[in-house]
């Protein structure tokens, strides 16, 4: 019985190793199998695996990209001239905001301080359109907002095959199907935007 104890323990150190140290990488089937319930164990217990350095790249970008969205979106909702802007905004608003919301939380867990303000490009970009009157600063917020979540599309994925925390990949993929929603409806506002007739 102490040795069949001895040995779970071993073997446990040993898949914390592998994973979280990147000493060894897990081999398929069985052995990933066994990683991946290791990691659940630990995770169920509140002990925090390492994160890797594009776990902590991607959780800052998310980040940046959620409070840009946040801001901005709550701009277009209460001055954009077209209802389809002014429900684009809302759907930025609404929908970064909890992502912003689960991310914190991650972020807490993990011990990883996250950004508290959108990057400098981003900050200069909203100004840019912030700066536009009437339909042509709806045109602009559609246009960005295009190019953003293409973007902002690229990061998730990546963290989805290179990242190496479960967790921060698990929100990922949680939140690419968010994104990819809104670049559509980012497609549909630049295409009706642009055949509005000016007011």
């Amino acid at each position: 019985m102490i040795l069949q104890k001895t040995a779970a323990s071993v073997g446990l150190m040993v898949s914390v190793a592998a994973a979280g140290l990147a000493i060894a990488a897990p081999a398929a089937g069985a052995a990933g199998a066994s990683t991946r319930t290791a990691n659940a164990s630990l995770a169920a217990r509140g002990i925090v695996l390492p994160i890797s350095g594009q776990d902590r790249t991607f959780m800052d970008e998310a980040s940046q990209i959620n409070l840009t969205e946040i801001s901005l979106g709550s701009y277009m909702r209460a001055h954009a001239t077209t209802s389809v802007a002014k429900n684009l905004g809302a759907s930025y608003a609404r929908d970064h905001t909890a992502a912003q919301a689960n991310l914190r939380a991650l972020a807490s867990r993990l011990h990883v301080t996250l950004p508290t303000t959108p990057g400098s490009q981003s900050e200069s970009l909203a100004a840019r359109i912030e700066a536009e009157t009437g339909k042509t600063m709806d045109a602009a917020f559609a246009k960005a907002s295009v190019g953003g979540h293409k973007a902002a599309i690229a990061v998730f994925k990546k963290e989805e095959s290179a990242g190496s925390n479960r967790a921060v990949k698990a929100y990922a993929a949680r939140y690419l199907p968010m994104l990819q929603m809104h670049l559509r409806l980012a497609e549909h506002a630049e295409s009706a935007i642009g055949a509005t007739p000016a007011k």
